[in-house]
């Protein structure tokens, strides 16, 4: 009897742990998919001193400054959405628009740099309500199986832009 009754509470903890232990199918991997970067600059070369932020969301991820050399980076995961927040006094924002959606078959680690250049308030007018827009918008092609910017969506952006300050 005292033999059962020890067994008892055993297997008992046994059979409510089995289901804690089963893997759950339906979570998807988390890994980092993307390590994005670039030199940031105006008319007069490389820039230091600019607020390179990282969101997810509306969510602050990282934040860092770029040295003489204009330079950020930042390492994503997958199944993100994230901006990318330029600032410096005296020049407009930029943010660029980061989709790291992977297909389900890709787990590979990729690297996507770029330059982008710094609009000085002095040098041009722009409509600050546009300049709360992604100037770029950065997702995976499945067909180059690479990240790629849309071309399109950032060359409509700038004529946009230039337009609007007419």
């Amino acid at each position: 009897m005292k033999v059962l009754s020890f067994l008892f509470p055993i297997a008992l903890l046994c059979s409510m742990s089995m289901p804690m232990m089963a893997q759950d199918t339906s979570a998807v991997e988390v890994f980092e998919a993307l390590e994005i970067g670039g030199v940031i600059s105006n008319s007069d070369g490389s820039m230091e001193g600019v607020l390179a932020q990282l969101f997810e969301g509306n969510n602050l991820v990282h934040e860092t400054e770029t040295k003489k050399n204009g330079k950020f980076k930042f390492t994503l995961y997958n199944n993100y959405l994230y901006t990318i927040q330029l600032s410096h006094k005296g020049y407009y924002d930029k943010r660029i628009s980061v989709n790291t959606k992977l297909p389900a078959y890709y787990n590979d680690f990729s690297k996507f740099g770029f330059d982008i250049g710094m609009t000085s308030k002095e040098e041009e007018k722009y409509d600050p309500y546009l300049s709360e827009y992604p100037s770029a918008l950065i997702s995976f092609d499945k067909k180059k199986k690479e990240f790629i910017y849309d071309k399109d969506y950032t060359k409509s952006y700038f004529q946009e832009i230039k337009t609007s300050a007419e």
